[in-house]
């Protein structure tokens, strides 16, 4: 499966991620350049979701509702189609709680990653505060599509695993967040994947945004406190907690996730 990440250059990436005390704050202390309007680089395919579905029994009942992946690893993700995506409380609510347009303010095309499915609605995880709402959209303004990959961080053990379907393909060590600047647990996603204009820098060649924010900054360099997960230019930090919050790894390990990870990626961060 092609990856459905849209690919973007940007100045800094406005993220809770360096760690007080390092190198990279005098970076990420600066206010950042105002981003432009970005043209993804390129738009890969994308396969349609698959029609089978899996084997309906207590063992695998139980874990669809737990986790938003099935019995065979793969998850549904939402595309958004329309101009606009009307986000609702409950299936036929009167007004949206939500309304975002199709592309988000870099020019990234929007993704819900999908908890669950009806005739006509979906629940999907939302990329906004406070982490892990969820919100209602209608099936025909979204196209579905299946993704094998996700992902499992291990805060204590500073790890991270790359799945595909059943299998666990690889293993990464990994620095996250303070005891004050702590990386939030739960289920998250993959919302956006950025390159910035340095590969020798603080976030590396790649960053992802995923859907989680930080609980103790509410704001952090320009943007919202979004958690990313990226590269570094402190491998030696790598296994520690130094973070702001955001997960990173070696350099060659994003670059590997970059070229494979599409949006809407399952991210599940535990102790």
């Amino acid at each position: 499966m092609r990856r459905a990440a849209w690919v973007i250059l940007i100045p800094i990436l406005a993220s809770a991620c360096s760690g007080s005390g390092d190198k990279q704050a005098a970076e990420t202390s600066a206010k950042p350049k105002q981003v432009p309007q970005a043209e993804p680089v390129r738009a890969p395919k994308v396969p349609t979701a698959a029609k089978s579905k899996p084997k309906k029994n207590k063992k695998t009942r139980a874990g669809w509702r737990l986790l938003p992946w099935r019995p065979d690893g793969s998850s549904t993700v939402a595309h958004v189609e329309s101009r606009l995506i009307r986000v609702y409380a409950f299936p036929r609510a009167k007004q949206p709680k939500l309304v975002l347009q199709r592309r988000d303010e870099r020019g990234t095309k929007r993704a819900f990653l999908v908890r669950k499915k009806t005739k006509k609605w979906l629940r999907v995880y939302l990329p906004s505060r406070p982490n892990g709402s969820l919100g209602w959209v209608r099936r025909r303004a979204v196209k579905l599509y299946t993704n094998p990959y996700r992902l499992v961080v291990r805060l204590s053990r500073h790890r991270l695993q790359l799945w595909r379907g059943q299998k666990l393909v690889a293993r990464f060590p990994v620095a996250v967040g303070t005891a004050s600047t702590p990386t939030p647990r739960g289920v998250f996603y993959v919302v956006e994947l950025l390159k910035p204009h340095n590969p020798n820098g603080s976030y590396g060649p790649y960053s992802f945004g995923i859907s989680a924010h930080s609980q103790v900054l509410k704001t952090f360099a320009g943007g919202d406190g979004r958690v990313g997960l990226h590269g570094t230019n402190q491998p030696d930090l790598i296994g520690t907690d130094i973070s702001h919050g955001c997960i990173r790894l070696r350099n060659a390990p994003i670059r590997r996730l970059a070229k494979i990870l599409p949006l809407g990626t399952p991210v599940y961060v535990r102790a």
